[in-house]
């Protein structure tokens, strides 16, 4: 079967399928592992104490593009050009500018917030117990960083599925681990305990990334601080990055500041299975990216064209099965992290529906990025956030979680039917399958 289907594949397409399949594994586990966890908290601490973990998660998840600064594909680049050239001054030089300049971002902004955290949540009315969760999210911001940095450095040398295990997968599987000690030792399970383990995985991992790294790139070369032509590169790709976090993450921060924690825990449950159907994308994305600037960079439009829509037609099939397992066992699914969790059967279903459309209009803003269209990407980018902002404040307060689902969805809809009209005319190449 496997060669009757790579038989029919163009030798670009294969070799996708090929460089995606040991990230996808890395990734598969990541997300059972990332499922696992999600129940299990779900079922010891309710929709409500899931929420605020899910809610301070989301929060240290934007405020590391304060603290990466847009520095993460600019790590990735310096050191894939100095790794083809042989300079391994090159790759000591980026590492060390990203590690000093990073690293103290991080540990500035993690001061500030924990001094000015008492300040906010006495504007903030709803803060029940959320000191001591936002500070140990201040805290793990160091340890993050220091991860994220050397992640995108073994990605720079080439160590693909390596970056994909320490930037997420191994970080699930340790709060996994520290969960069952947590149950064998009878330690009582509250966000605050939680989100400790939490913080203690991050350590871990950074130990681990560094010590991935060391084995990985063993020259004794010290390098220089060299932080201009790296700033020059991260202040747009800041924005980029910045605004497609700020939006995946909108919807549990407006949803926990206009809403309640118990609809934040119902919520992330949802957005989490609808989100399965994606990372199909997100590795395919990874693998095709050098292959679309390759092939535009020689003019193999008709390549180009055929490559795209033979892979979006394989993630449109994955994402109508995806949507029909939803519609129909959702439910059934939902039940698994507890009878409370039933009611974000139509959120999910909502979400499954913007995800769908996600994945059947491909790697058209891919295509706009690696085809020197990087700015339309960005006003593309720009215009999705301010309008998931504005939604999600309006829909919110009338409709609750609910609110939050729809607004995401019509968010991601709206948006890449922009970036495939955009990517058609731009380069002409559309990422439908239909005339493949």
């Amino acid at each position: 079967m496997l060669k009757k289907i790579t038989s029919k594949l163009d030798i670009h397409t294969l070799e996708v399928l090929i460089k995606s399949s040991k990230t996808m594994i890395v990734k598969i586990i990541g997300m059972i592992a990332g499922l696992s966890v999600s129940i299990f908290l779900g079922r010891m601490l309710g929709p409500e104490g899931l929420g605020i973990v899910s809610f301070a998660n989301k929060f240290g998840m934007i405020l590391l593009i304060l603290t990466m600064f847009g520095f993460q594909n600019v790590i990735i680049k310096f050191i894939a050009i100095a790794k083809g050239k042989l300079d391994n001054n090159g790759i000591a030089t980026a590492l060390k500018t990203s590690l000093v300049f990073n690293g103290l971002l991080s540990l500035c902004i993690a001061c500030i917030g924990a001094s000015v955290l008492p300040f906010i949540l006495d504007i903030w009315s709803y803060n029940q117990d959320l000191y001591i969760p936002l500070l140990i999210v201040f805290v793990m911001l160091i340890p993050q960083t220091i991860s994220r940095v050397y992640g995108s450095a073994l990605n720079g040398f080439g160590k693909i599925w390596q970056a994909n295990l320490v930037d997420q997968t191994l970080s699930a599987i340790l709060v996994g681990l520290g969960l069952i000690l947590y149950w064998t030792f009878n330690i009582v399970f509250t966000p605050v305990s939680v989100l400790l383990l939490y913080a203690i995985s991050r350590i871990i991992l950074a130990v681990v990334v560094k010590v991935l790294w060391n084995q990985t790139f063993k020259s004794k070369i010290k390098g220089q601080f060299n932080f201009k032509p790296m700033l020059k590169m991260a202040k747009p790709l800041m924005l980029v990055t910045g605004t497609g976090v700020i939006a995946s993450n909108a919807d549990v921060i407006m949803l926990g500041v206009l809403g309640t924690f118990k609809d934040v825990g119902v919520y992330s449950v949802a957005g989490r299975l609808a989100l399965l159907s994606s990372f199909f994308l997100q590795v395919t994305n990874a693998a095709i990216a050098p292959k679309l600037a390759s092939l535009y960079d020689e003019s193999k439009i008709n390549e180009m064209r055929l490559m795209v829509q033979r892979v979006t037609k394989g993630l449109t099939i994955v994402a109508l099965l995806f949507i029909t397992f939803f519609v129909v066992l959702g439910q059934w699914l939902l039940s698994f992290w507890g009878a409370e969790f039933q009611e974000a059967y139509w959120i999910l279903v909502i979400l499954s529906i913007g995800q769908f459309f996600n994945m059947a209009t491909g790697c058209s803003g891919m295509i706009l990025v690696m085809c020197g269209h990087e700015k339309i990407y960005g006003f593309v980018s720009i215009f999705s956030l301010l309008l998931n902002l504005s939604l999600n404040f309006v829909l919110i307060k009338y409709l609750g979680a609910l609110g939050a689902g729809i607004a995401t969805a019509t968010t991601i809809i709206l948006g890449n039917i922009i970036q495939l009209i955009l990517a058609k005319k731009k380069t002409g190449i559309s990422t439908l399958f239909f005339n493949c």
